[in-house]
């Protein structure tokens, strides 16, 4: 039986200056925003009036009746998530402390729980004096941001990064409630396939029985496991070392495999057990579980070591970006929004995404969103960019319990292929200054990476992989050769995105430009006169060191100086979109050899200049759009090498069947006339391979100079078609004539032609609407069909905008 204890709550401080009802699940800051007690924290600089509450502690009161009391043997008060130190008492009795935001607490309460009136208090601790108080003890550890954030088990991000406000919430930010059962529960319980021949398997299954007054004799109990609503098997218990648990396999035949996105079907089947105390049925726990295998391919070449995800003994090219969370208030995130913006990643042709490591163990729709969509999850531990405690037995002791915990709850979900110990940590023992301390020879955070993680992962999880970091491999953590690579000298270290040519990683799990997020979004946060490229409220908004003059750089590089704010604001996500549009083809097309591309960041966690491509507000950047055709399964590319005057011809297949295709090359100038046109028909594309089509020397072409030239490639393949095109020059160096870009409505489509060359065409409607296509660039031989809800739109174009720029 379950008494859910969420809704209103009494929250006071403990300086006497707040009192109001608020919210469980919930956080103070969030309460205090939507009561109107304090101003909305993501406009203008309103930032600076949460700095004062973080230093605050606050107490949770809740009043709930009970009319009779469970008789169950085993009645527990459940939290499943506090933020994050507190103390628990129930009717003036301490029940216990919470020491970490992500593990859930349960309490014996069967003895505290009256008939009647009862009063559950919750005394949350501020997570800046403790943690505080915790580094003046112990010694201040190097860290990105916030030193203090490595003693607290916190959201390391809540502390502030270079895309994230600074907001260290309070709260009770999962559910909490009273839950009665007789003699034992089931959890963690698991399916995962193990040996496969042709379309049969062995099945594995696993959980656990947990039980507060005791299980008892462990011969009393069995295990019935129903997949699909057949009875398959039944399970004795056991007890291994301190725990309960069932273990055994059973074959299955005709498997239905679960897939990634794009290479096959996600089938999840129903999976039912059922926890029996001779022969009666105690408690069931449900899943839907997708089998498949997975395995990270790491074989000697001539490059280094390969890193390749491998699933059902296929390899699989990783298409993604890195997650991070959705809002800095994590209870305000809805469900709605987790599933628009997976369905959005899914939509964008992306089968990978990063759980990065200073953010939280997502919700469970996100994990269960992951497994319909066939969306791999690389799933971060907690820990990110600092030197964590380790020496330390009670955080040891604590980050294990973490990890353990996790492992059991997220372990049946088919999307995670891998655990990864933390975010950048051991690149920092590495090269960064501030991450030098050693203790025992030993930097602070490896006992957990290198020894205690991968052993938890192999006893609780041997169905995927581990990895130490974030990224690791070689003889330094971020070497190119081995393992995953960050690539930071573009954009971080001021290089240009043409750099990312030179760069052969074997993984690229992060890479990143930013951009301005969408007009409306900056309207949000910031008044017409305060926008302003290097304004207060707007330099607040980029929480980057020099991120509004990296931007303006790199778009005087490729586009030509601006002052004016929106096409500032437009350039700088053309000018984002252009650049990982550059990296992902140059790491395509060396497939295998690099085996996959996640680039940093998906999304937002507040409305703010940043990497992401998609903003706080789910409003589709530029970068999302350019996403759905860089990542597409048949992708055309032409590159220019300059050194040999000649544009190499390349056709990237990621199916695994061959196809066969039709292509046209097309060279227009930017004045609308086409220079030179070529066809290819029957071409036979190889399955899940590169294949080079033509080599064209441009120096045979009827054109004196290539500044003012587009290169249009289209294949066409299985009744689809798949465009690219390529410029010889920057844009600065351009002359842009007005593409005369026009559409006609078409139901609710509109089509769009021009007459001269056109990029970057962008839609701007009256009311909020997401067109299926944006950011475009169209030749004078092509239409293109947009899906757009909206009936009042202006067509504009990077020559608008370059224009603009240029006059300015």
């Amino acid at each position: 039986m379950i008494v859910a204890l969420e809704g209103k709550w009494q929250i006071n401080d403990d300086e006497g200056e707040y009192a109001f009802a608020g919210n469980v699940p919930g956080t103070v800051q969030g309460d205090l925003v939507r009561q109107e007690l304090v101003p909305h924290p993501y406009v203008g600089l309103n930032e600076e009036y949460m700095r004062d509450l973080e230093n605050r502690s606050w107490t949770y009161v809740k009043e709930f009746e009970m009319d009779d009391l469970p008789t169950e043997e085993n009645v527990e008060l459940v939290f499943e998530g506090v933020d994050t130190l507190s103390d628990i008492r129930l009717n003036g009795r301490y029940l216990g402390s919470t020491e970490d935001m992500f593990l859930e607490y349960r309490f014996d309460i069967k003895d505290v729980l009256k008939i009647g009136k009862n009063v559950l208090e919750v005394h949350i601790k501020s997570p800046v004096k403790e943690a505080r108080t915790l580094e003046r003890a112990y010694g201040q550890l190097g860290a990105a941001e916030e030193s203090i954030r490595t003693y607290i088990r916190k959201a390391q991000y809540s502390y502030g990064w270079d895309w994230g406000i600074r907001l260290p919430t309070s709260g009770i930010w999962r559910p909490v409630y009273v839950e009665s059962y007789s003699r034992a529960r089931l959890t963690g319980c698991t399916a995962y396939l193990g040996e496969k021949h042709d379309r049969n398997g062995m099945v594995r299954v696993s959980g656990y029985i947990v039980s507060s007054a005791g299980v008892g004799d462990p011969q009393n109990y069995r295990v019935e496991v129903r997949v699909d609503d057949a009875v398959i098997s039944e399970f004795p218990i056991e007890r291994v070392g301190n725990g309960v648990q069932f273990e055994g396999t059973f074959p299955l035949e005709n498997i239905r495999l679960w897939f990634p996105n794009g290479l096959g079907e996600q089938y999840l089947y129903a999976f039912e057990f059922t926890l029996k105390y001779e022969g009666v049925d105690v408690c069931s726990e449900k899943t839907k579980v997708g089998l498949r295998t997975v395995k990270l391919t790491r074989e000697e070449d001539a490059e280094g070591e390969s890193f390749i995800f491998t699933v059902n003994d296929k390899h699989v090219f990783a298409k993604g970006a890195n997650w991070i969370p959705a809002d800095s208030i994590l209870t305000w995130i809805r469900p709605e929004d987790y599933s628009r913006l997976l369905h959005m990643a899914r939509d964008a042709n992306m089968n990978m995404l990063r759980v990065w490591g200073g953010g939280i163990y997502e919700d469970k729709q996100f994990y269960a969103l992951c497994d319909e969509l066939g969306i791999m999850v690389w799933q971060d531990f907690m820990f990110a960019s600092a030197e964590y405690p380790d020496h330390l037995e009670w955080f040891r002791r604590l980050s294990n319990e973490e990890v353990r915990e996790t492992v059991r709850k997220l372990r049946y979900h088919a999307s995670i292929v891998l655990w990864c110990g933390n975010n950048e940590n051991n690149w920092g023992f590495d090269e960064w200054p501030m991450m030098t301390h050693e203790v025992n020879g030993e930097h602070p955070g490896n006992r957990l990476y290198l020894h205690d993680f991968p052993m938890i992962c192999a006893q609780e999880d041997p169905s995927r992989p581990y990895w130490p970091s974030s990224p690791y491999g070689g003889d330094r953590a971020n070497s190119a050769k081995y393992g995953d690579h960050h690539v930071w000298n573009v954009w971080s270290a001021w290089a240009d995105y043409r750099s990312y040519g030179n760069d052969n990683g074997r993984f690229i799990s992060e890479f990143g430009f930013q951009s301005a997020p969408h007009s409306r979004t900056i309207d949000f946060f910031a008044r017409k006169e305060e926008q302003d490229i290097l304004g207060r409220v707007v330099l607040n908004h980029n929480k980057q060191v020099d991120g509004q003059e990296r931007i303006l750089r790199f778009i005087n590089s490729h586009f030509g100086l601006t002052t004016e704010f929106d096409a500032f604001a437009y350039l700088s996500q053309l000018n984002q979109a252009e650049a990982m549009k550059f990296g992902v083809e140059h790491w395509r097309a060396r497939k295998y050899r690099t085996a996959g591309t996640l680039y940093w960041q998906y999304n937002d966690s507040w409305p703010v200049f940043s990497w992401s491509s998609v903003d706080y507000f789910k409003r589709p950047k530029a970068l999302y759009y350019y996403t759905k055709k860089f990542y597409a399964d048949i992708l055309p590319i032409a590159h220019y090498e300059r050194s040999d005057r000649a544009v190499r011809v390349m056709v990237v297949n990621d199916r695994y069947e061959d196809k066969i295709v039709n292509m046209l090359l097309e060279i227009w100038d930017t004045g609308g006339k086409q220079i030179w046109e070529k066809k290819y028909e029957g071409l036979q594309i190889l399955r899940d391979s590169v294949s080079t089509i033509d080599i064209v020397n441009v120096d045979e072409m009827p054109m004196k100079t290539l500044s003012n030239m587009v290169m249009h490639v289209s294949v066409r393949c299985d009744e689809q078609e798949y465009e690219n095109y390529l410029l010889f020059d920057d844009f600065r160096n351009m002359h842009l004539a007005d593409p005369e870009v026009s559409y006609v409505r078409e139901g609710d489509s509109l089509v769009f032609q021009c007459i001269r060359p056109a990029f970057g065409v962008h839609i701007v409607t009256e009311e909020e609407c997401v067109p299926s296509d944006d950011f475009f660039t169209l030749v004078p031989s092509a239409s293109k069909r947009v899906t757009c809800s909206s009936n009042r739109i202006e067509v504009r174009s990077l020559y608008n905008y370059l224009n603009k720029a240029r006059e300015n």
